[in-house]
């Protein structure tokens, strides 16, 4: 939910923000040192009684919160290390990082605003849900949000057998295949995002030849244009999210290790596929998909995409010097596919054979 703070309730809550990373911080440091245990109800009330004056008017529940997510992340990265037996570092909290958060408790959140005795009134762009829990005061890119967990009902679905397998791009954002129906979603619409990113360069190389004042505009109207960027992008995960949990029950995606794919060491690709790659957040759409589909009484299966680019799927044949083609031949028939499409197809078939479950939901077989 976005809110709307005057000038004197964001500098309010840049202190709290501020108060909030620096315990966090002091955690961390505290326990770096040997023998001592990520027990946050046993060493928070030594660490906040020694933060100095200036930290002392934020909500303690504020200050509490941050020992906890210090020793949190301090567990996760234990537990990492015991299973893979690399060593796992948790990072300090940077002032300059674009997201900043701290907790904020339900008791805290009302009508009113958030702390509204401490803070003042806030007007928010929407009415409170029911049933919300604990929330996060986030600022990212000039705006503000209040991240508030809430329940939602399940909606209870007939299972009919509906299908469709993904395979994800970077020219489409998606192309899907089903037994009744094949497409692309998002398709060239990589292009308009290129086109601000583009923009969002030039004026981050700009900002460094000019003086303070004029750096600080260029600062805002980039922070203006990544929210335009992350807008665009989002807008298609839902729309695209909502069309497939309306229209298919079984959803077939695949693992799309983007991570792996854009390291520099191993990549196969060029810097400008990788950006594009990285604007569509296909993870991103990846977990919002599953929430939604988890909503709306729908399956998502993550499965294997190995190949199936490669391999054309009405023949089996392995096609090695595939590149950057956009259509795919065979060489036994001289018939063509999409390259995109084939693969989506290979995904679907092989997953019916790798999950033979998948047959017996199926309404028309193919």
């Amino acid at each position: 939910m976005r809110i709307y703070p005057t000038t004197e309730q964001k500098k309010l809550m840049k202190h709290w923000w501020g108060v909030s990373r620096f315990v966090f911080n002091q955690t961390i440091k505290y326990l770096q040192e040997p023998d001592r245990k990520a027990n946050w109800k046993a060493i928070k009330t030594g660490i906040i009684n020694d933060l100095p004056e200036w930290a002392k008017e934020v909500p303690y529940q504020i200050k509490s919160i941050a020992v906890k997510d210090a020793c949190e992340a301090v567990q996760n990265a234990q537990r990492k290390y015991q299973k893979t037996g690399e060593i796992q570092k948790v990072k300090f909290r940077s002032r300059k990082d674009k997201q900043q958060s701290c907790y904020i408790p339900k008791s805290a959140i009302s009508e009113k605003g958030i702390y509204h005795t401490k803070l003042g009134q806030i007007r928010f762009t929407e009415s409170l849900p029911d049933n919300f829990g604990d929330s996060r005061l986030v600022s990212r890119n000039g705006q503000y949000y209040l991240a508030i967990p809430h329940e939602v009902q399940r909606c209870e679905s007939d299972n009919q057998g509906r299908i469709v397998a993904l395979d994800p791009g970077v020219r489409d954002f998606l192309a899907l295949f089903s037994p009744n129906s094949f497409g692309s979603i998002g398709s060239q619409d990589i292009g308009k995002i290129q086109r601000l990113c583009y923009h969002l360069d030039d004026l981050i190389s700009r900002s460094t030849k000019v003086n303070a004042k004029t750096r600080n505009r260029y600062r805002k109207a980039a922070n203006r244009l990544r929210n335009k960027i992350r807008n665009l992008v989002d807008e298609l995960h839902h729309q695209v999210a909502r069309f497939l949990v309306d229209n298919f029950d079984v959803i077939l995606l695949p693992t799309f290790e983007v991570s792996e794919m854009v390291l520099k060491n191993s990549r196969k690709i060029r810097s400008k596929s990788v950006r594009q790659m990285l604007n569509w957040s296909h993870y991103r759409f990846k977990q919002f998909l599953k929430h939604k589909a988890f909503e709306m009484g729908k399956l998502v299966i993550d499965c294997c995409e190995a190949y199936t680019s490669k391999t054309v799927s009405w023949t089996g044949e392995l096609i090695h010097n595939l590149g950057g083609k956009k259509v795919i031949k065979s060489k036994i028939d001289g018939k063509t596919m999409d390259r995109d499409i084939n693969g989506a197809r290979g995904i679907f078939l092989r997953a019916l054979g790798d999950t033979p479950s998948l047959r017996d939901s199926l309404r028309v077989h193919c």
